[in-house]
């Protein structure tokens, strides 16, 4: 029973990364050019920072390794993650301001990913064990029965979310500004 929902967290993971790569990729980065804009350098700070904690929470809560102080970490990264997408939320409307606001696609983008993660962070939570939840529990051990399953899906969305903090971390130091019209 456990697996099945560690196998739709993955599922909701993976459509999270799909609204998520084109909110943050197409609308944040190209389309906008956030990073470049004065009036929305808070906002790419927040995604800069987001984007810093996602692949850790996720190393920390989806590997079967990790219980007790590790996975509590997970949850704490988790956590941090929500306070800067509330503080994100309130930014968005100044740092917009000037390039007409949110569209009603990226709204519902926002939205259908918040429900996404809701999920995908609540399957993965039901699927751990009790015994993983006890602070005693933080030995970490090598768990075989899970490296295809890392391989091939946890790792590249490690590496994924890695490449993108880095590729926001540089676009701080843009220094040519967009003019807003």
């Amino acid at each position: 029973m456990l697996i099945e929902y560690k196998l739709l967290s993955c599922l909701f993971l993976l459509l999270f990364l799909i609204v998520a790569s084109i909110d943050g990729l197409y609308f944040h980065l190209y389309k906008y050019k956030l990073y470049a804009r004065e009036d929305s350098r808070k906002e790419h700070l927040l995604h800069t920072l987001n984007s810093f904690l996602f692949p850790w929470s996720i190393y920390f809560l989806f590997l079967d390794e990790f219980k007790g102080i590790y996975l509590w970490f997970g949850i704490f990264l988790t956590l941090i993650s929500l306070i800067i997408e509330y503080m994100d939320v309130f930014e968005e409307n100044k740092s917009r301001k000037t390039i007409g606001g949110l569209t009603s696609l990226e709204y519902s983008m926002h939205f259908g990913m918040s429900a996404l993660r809701a999920i995908y962070t609540t399957l993965i939570l039901v699927s751990k064990p009790k015994e993983d939840w006890f602070l005693t529990s933080s030995n970490i051990i090598q768990n075989t029965s899970s490296d295809l399953y890392m391989k091939y899906f946890l790792y590249p969305v490690i590496l994924m979310g890695l490449f993108v903090a880095g590729l926001h971390f540089v676009l701080i130091f843009y220094k040519k500004e967009i003019k807003t019209i």
